[in-house]
Parts: structure tokens; C-alpha cells; sequence
């Protein structure tokens, strides 16, 4: 049982550390819709796999990609959510596992009967990112007559996942790209390929060292590998929320929020990695202003973006980040601040510090950051300055109204 068991585990290391290269071809959907599809097949060691895009007007799911001379016929079907067995997973938006097709209702043979080609059985997965349907992945025919079992259907979540996030980029990417391309950034958008491949390259660093951890039934690297990998996945979920935020307008959803308390929990959220590097963040409310209204996940993306970037500016064992905050009575204002003794900013980039893409941490920076940051503070009808001594710290500064004032629904 404990060899199954370590077998089991092996496989998904080696399938995290396969599918990780999804992101790299989010420049190109079809590509990656073809690297999915592929990577799919030998995992779950199947005969041949299928990958269908939901068309969110439409409510159809089709072919994008289709393979050998069948393909064209194939990628002119298209399935109604709950036709077929790929439009119940769809429409359920859970895992399909059908051991034998000829017993199962919803099977669609004339996909069969258009690419030649017979199928046995089926597991289906729904590709979900953000609770948005983009999808469906399936494979066809386990090998050597066997048919999927729930092992696999573990092995095909992992694929799903991060086939969607890929998938999910992909689009993103290609919309900013035509952005882009109208407002003369496109260069500085494929720059963000770059960036990808470098996060890319510091999580397959991780899990190499978590495999070989594995493998030789040590835990000397173990921890180092984990925090690597750890820290990569982290960079990419900010890469991603960033490009949302910044790709997309969007209208705060006001909420009522106790603002010591939203500032309290933000700052748990970095209490144990700074404290590793002896380090430390604190807070220090105006308790005299409680209520305040503005969209909190809006407002938590600018804070953590902002502590992200004082965290890098901090010295090791004497860093310090405060977050405050107080009230402004004669504009019926607040105000947020964000202070760190970091390295300070020079006085030639304090102008620049707000532009797209401009970024002073090489390698490790998008340029993305404190653009959102200020595109989600404008949309709060709100402002934000910043003050830097170099040797000595920084301190961001976003003053919003105490509440929308203006007849905006609140939550």
C-alpha cells in the first residue's frame, strides 16, 4: 500500500511539473490548445484526448482544434450545453467518467462516425477558471483495454487547472494585445511573455528540487523546493489578477467595511514571511473612523500590491512596513498609507513610478503593479502620492471619499 501510495504521489509531482509549462504558450492559444490536448493523452495514458471552447454567446461548445483529415468535419460540430457527454460535464460543470460508451445515453456518436474513429470510454472535465466556463477537456480510450479510474480523474484535475488558467490568459493576453496595439504598448505587452517564462523557470526550479526530495526519501530539499514553488505560484496569481485589473474597467462595488479591521487582516496576511526575515509590519488605526465604503477586493489588490513592493524595498532584520490610516473631516475624505524604510525611490523615477510597464526591479517586476493601483484608487474617485527619500523609506498615500456620495449602490 505504501509503494501505491508513493506511486500515486510521483505521478502527480510529474504532472504538476508538466502541465507548469502551460503558461508559457499563452501567446498562442491554438498552440496551447494543441500542448493540452497532447500532455492530456499521456498522462492519463488514453488513445487520444479532445479539447472543446465554449462560445459564451452561442451557449455552444465547439472544436478549435481537430487533428488528422477528419478535423475540418469535426470542428464544424458543435454541442448545446447538456448534449453529449462533453455538454453534461459542461453544463454540470463536473468530472464525466463513462466506462463504456455503448451503456451511456448521452454519448454523441457522430463525432465518431465523422473522424473514423471508435471510442470506448470517456473522462470528461469541465474547464473552469474564476467560476467561468471555458471549456472542456477530454480523454478517449485508456490503453492496453483498461478504462479511467479515480486516480485518473485526480491526474486530469491537475491538467484542468492548469489548462484553464492558461486558457484564461491566452484570451487575456490577446485582447491586451489588441489594446495594445491601438494605444502603442504592444512591445511592452510582449514583454510580459518574458516574465511569465522567468516565473516559469523559478517554479520548475522548485519542483525539481521537491522531486529529487522525493525520490530520495529525503526532506533536506524539500523545504527549499516547496518555498520556491510556493513563491512562484504566488507571482503568477498577482500577474494575473494584475492584468485583470488593469485589462478591464470596471465599476467598484461598494461595501460597508470596518477599515482598522480590513487593515488588521491585510497585514496578518504577511505577518509569518516577514517575521522569517526579521522583518515586521504593523498597524496604526484611527480608531475614531470605523465605517468607511469602497469595493474591498478592489482595495485589497491596491494594498497588497503596495506592501508587495515595500517588501522588496525593505532591509532584512530591520524592515518595517506601517500601515495607517486617518480621517480628513473638512473634505469628508480618508486617507490609507502605506510606510516602509526601505531604499527609497530616486527623484528621476518618483515621475515614471505610475507608468505602465515601467518597472526598476529587472526581472522580478512587470511594470504592472502600481498601475492598477492607481487605475483602482481613479475608479474610487480617489487619489494617490507618493513621498521617498532614498536611504531612508517611501510612504504611498491614497486619500477616498468616506462613502460614494453620489447615489452609487452599496452592498
Amino acid at each position: 500500500m505504501e509503494n501505491q501510495e508513493k506511486d500515486i504521489l510521483q505521478r502527480r509531482l510529474d504532472t504538476l511539473q508538466k502541465v507548469s509549462s502551460f503558461i508559457l504558450y499563452i501567446t498562442n492559444l491554438h498552440q496551447l490548445l494543441e500542448l493540452i490536448m497532447e500532455e492530456s493523452k499521456e498522462i492519463l495514458q488514453a488513445e487520444a484526448s479532445s479539447l472543446l471552447l465554449y462560445d459564451r454567446k452561442q451557449k455552444v461548445l465547439f472544436f478549435e482544434v481537430a487533428r488528422g483529415e477528419k478535423g475540418d468535419k469535426l470542428k464544424r460540430i458543435k454541442l448545446k450545453l447538456g448534449q453529449g457527454i462533453a455538454g453534461v460535464c459542461a453544463r454540470d460543470r463536473r468530472i464525466v467518467n463513462v466506462q463504456d460508451v455503448r451503456k451511456e445515453s448521452h454519448f454523441y456518436a457522430l463525432a465518431d462516425k465523422k473522424s473514423k474513429f471508435q471510442t470506448r470510454n470517456i473522462l470528461a472535465i469541465p474547464l473552469v477558471w474564476k467560476r467561468k466556463l471555458l471549456g472542456v477537456l477530454e480523454v478517449l480510450n485508456k490503453r492496453h483495454g483498461d478504462s479511467f479510474n479515480e486516480a485518473d480523474e485526480q491526474l486530469l484535475q491537475i491538467v484542468a487547472t492548469q489548462a484553464a488558467m492558461a486558457i484564461e490568459n491566452a484570451y487575456l493576453y490577446r485582447e491586451n494585445l489588441r489594446k495594445a496595439h491601438f494605444s502603442g504598448v504592444g512591445q511592452a505587452m510582449l514583454s510580459l511573455s518574458h516574465d511569465i517564462k522567468n516565473i516559469l523557470n523559478g517554479l520548475m526550479g522548485g519542483l525539481t528540487l521537491v522531486d529529487e526530495a522525493f525520490k530520495s526519501g529525503t526532506t533536506d530539499n524539500l523545504k527549499t523546493g516547496w518555498e520556491i514553488v510556493r513563491r512562484n505560484v504566488q507571482r503568477i496569481s498577482d500577474l494575473i489578477l494584475d492584468m485583470l485589473n488593469f485589462s478591464t474597467r470596471k465599476k467598484p462595488l461598494y461595501q460597508k467595511v470596518n477599515l482598522p479591521g480590513f487593515l488588521e487582516a491585510t497585514a496578518r496576511l504577511y505577518h509569518d514571511f516577514l517575521r522569517e526575515k526579521n522583518c515586521s509590519i504593523s498597524v496604526e488605526a484611527d480608531q475614531s473612523l470605523q465605517e468607511v465604503f469602497f469595493d474591498y477586493q478592489g482595495m485589497e489588490r491596491v494594498l497588497i500590491n503596495l506592501i508587495n513592493n515595500a517588501r522588496e524595498a525593505i532591509p532584512e532584520n530591520t524592515g518595517k512596513i506601517i500601515l495607517s490610516s486617518r480621517r480628513i473631516p473638512e473634505r469628508n475624505r480618508f486617507e490609507i498609507s502605506v510606510r516602509d524604510n526601505g531604499c527609497g525611490i530616486p527623484p528621476e523615477n518618483l515621475k515614471k513610478i505610475f507608468e505602465v510597464f515601467f518597472t526598476t526591479k529587472g526581472h522580478k517586476g512587470t511594470g504592472l503593479g502600481l498601475a492598477v493601483v492607481k487605475k483602482i484608487v481613479s475608479e474610487h474617485k480617489g487619489q494617490i502620492r507618493i513621498e521617498s527619500v532614498v536611504g531612508q523609506g517611501t510612504t504611498f498615500y491614497i486619500t477616498l471619499p468616506v462613502s460614494p456620495g453620489d447615489g452609487t449602490q452599496v452592498s
